[in-house]
């Protein structure tokens, strides 16, 4: 037996054969053409050919799955003149050969997109590197992958997947999926959790056999190659108490989150297009503490115009009626690409125009969306919130914009909500520490903690040299956390987590101790979350918060968990 350790990426337990899967594209040779225009055709040909297997794709899983809506936005990217308006212009400006063209555009577009700090943009990155490797298969005349070699059910193995991969993997045949890249954040663990799929990523496995028994746990991350029949016997057991703790959950999914002692936790759900709103009620989920409004700005060719801001933003809210809708304003910057906005190369995107800076640098496009969203809040119950505030500068320019908007609607005559609440994300230390002068000014805070485990650990998620050392559980984050809670008192505004460590259900006690009212998470775990909630104690879990604060380091804080 040998025994690895990867980053766990979606939680659950798989024992089964291993199927490896390669996806390799032979060497591009760069060659100048005489007649640009026959490549165009060339190109066009191959356009033709993926938009009919997409389309055939998404026709058979059906409008509205996961697997339709990835399809969905491949096809997409086939309408994109900064994708495929770019490949022909690359051909006919510099008589480039079609393989190349379409090989450099789709390098230099996805490595832009997956070294982004946000699920949801860097699985774009995967969408476009997928649609690019289709592309240049079907130029090169080359058959598109299909998954005719797996037979029986099984763990699968790859480098890497691309989400077109996961969406025409046969029902039933993937028992779990391993690979060597990736982290915690990337599109195989985001499409692996909304598939319900056990799995690890960033482990370095030795050379393996096809049908070599792969044993691997998707909360630990723990990965075993040809396993013993007691470490089998053992995953078998935690998996049939998984699975019955999943129906469970499933079955309470829409009453409330009530600790045995009778605090309120509210569950909310990280959403990221209005697509989503029916998925996340569905499971039970108590309104959106997260809607990331990117992809509307993303999936297009063109910028989006309030009007169509405006269709979105109200389907959204009218689906939760009386619950609360939490909106992030666009957050983009130097490092996220969209249509219509030009940003200046900058060394450390990270740390540049992004977020509330870039809209308030951008005032006709903040006012396009805060109108769009005022006027929307008619159909429901509306909260707006800033994302990447560092300090009262940045937050009374915010109000003041929402002022603005409101004025200009009154000019105008039209109607919108003068009843919705405003909120800041706590994401940069800086806002966390002052969050007492902060307070005052807003209706709640809602904690990021991917990005403020980022800044605060000076860790990039993304890179898999490093990204174990992004603890959302470590000491310095939890007393950030505290600053921010303690910070708004018995009647000042009530604090959310709408990161990944609010879908943590190891993490959830140490949340409810420290005085998070709200969970916001991703749509699947709202179920999950909810049961953690009840099965927990408001004042144990104070006392647990308590002395986490006081550990040395996240390992300790584990060790504190244990058996909690």
């Amino acid at each position: 037996m040998i025994e690895r350790t990867g980053i766990g990426a979606s939680p659950g337990i798989a024992v089964g054969p291993a199927h490896l899967h390669v996806s390799q594209l032979p060497e591009i040779t760069r060659r100048r053409v005489e007649d640009p225009a026959a490549e165009v055709e060339r190109l066009l040909r191959a356009e033709a050919s993926v938009r009919t297997r997409l389309s055939d794709l998404a026709a058979s899983h059906g409008e509205g799955s996961d697997e339709a809506e990835v399809i969905g936005a491949h096809l997409l990217l086939l309408e994109d003149p900064e994708f495929t308006g770019e490949i022909r212009d690359r051909i006919e400006s510099e008589s480039l050969c079609a393989e190349a063209a379409v090989s450099d555009v789709t390098e230099e577009s996805a490595a832009m997109l997956e070294s982004l700090d946000d699920e949801y943009l860097a699985a774009r990155g995967a969408d476009v590197r997928d649609v690019g490797t289709q592309l240049l298969r079907s130029v090169l005349g080359l058959p598109l992958e299909t998954w005719d070699g797996l037979e029986v059910p099984s763990v699968l193995v790859a480098r890497d997947f691309f989400p077109s991969e996961t969406a025409t993997i046969p029902p039933g045949m993937a028992l779990g999926l391993c690979t060597e890249e990736g982290s915690a954040t990337s599109h195989i663990a985001v499409f692996a959790r909304g598939m319900g799929l056990p799995a690890v990523v960033g482990v370095d496995l030795p050379a393996t056999e096809p049908g070599t028994v792969i044993g691997l746990d998707g909360e630990t991350g723990e990965v075993y190659v040809d396993p013993t029949q007691g470490v089998i016997r053992t995953l078998r057991e935690r998996q049939e108490e998984q699975r019955r703790a999943r129906a469970s959950a499933a079955d309470r999914s829409h009453q409330p989150a009530m600790t045995e002692d009778g605090a309120r936790i509210e569950v909310a759900a990280n959403i990221g297009s209005d697509t989503d709103a029916a998925r996340a009620a569905a499971t039970g989920a108590e309104g959106v503490g997260l809607f990331r409004t990117e992809f509307l700005f993303l999936d297009r060719t063109r910028p989006i115009s309030e009007e169509e801001q405006y269709e979105a933003y109200r389907t959204v809210l009218a689906a939760f009626g009386d619950h609360l809708v939490a909106v992030r304003t666009l957050d983009v910057g130097g490092d996220k690409q969209v249509p219509g906005i030009e940003i200046g190369e900058e060394l450390n995107p990270f740390l540049g125009l992004r977020g509330i800076r870039l809209t308030l640098a951008r005032p006709d496009m903040m006012r396009a969306q805060l109108r769009a969203l005022l006027r929307a809040g008619t159909e429901g119950r509306l909260a707006i919130m800033a994302p990447m505030v560092s300090g009262m500068a940045d937050l009374l320019a915010f109000r003041s914009a929402l002022a603005e908007a409101e004025r200009s609607l009154i000019s105008d005559g039209l109607p919108f909500t003068e009843d919705y609440q405003v909120g800041i994300m706590i994401e940069i230390p800086s806002a966390a520490l002052i969050a007492s002068r902060l307070a005052p000014h807003v209706d709640f805070f809602s904690i990021g903690t991917n990005d403020l485990t980022q800044y605060t650990l000076a860790v990039d998620r993304t890179n898999r040299e490093v990204a174990d050392r992004a603890d959302h559980l470590d000491p310095a984050v939890l007393r950030l956390i505290g600053e921010t809670t303690s910070a708004t008192g018995e009647q000042g505004p009530w604090v959310g987590v709408c990161g990944e460590m609010g879908g943590d259900p190891v993490a959830t006690p140490i949340l409810i101790g420290l005085g998070v009212k709200e969970l916001s998470v991703a749509i699947p775990s709202v179920p999950t979350i909810k049961d953690r909630v009840r099965a927990l104690r408001l004042e144990e879990c104070r006392e647990l918060a308590a002395r986490c604060l006081q550990a040395a380091d996240g390992a300790e804080v584990r060790r504190i968990l244990e058996g909690v």
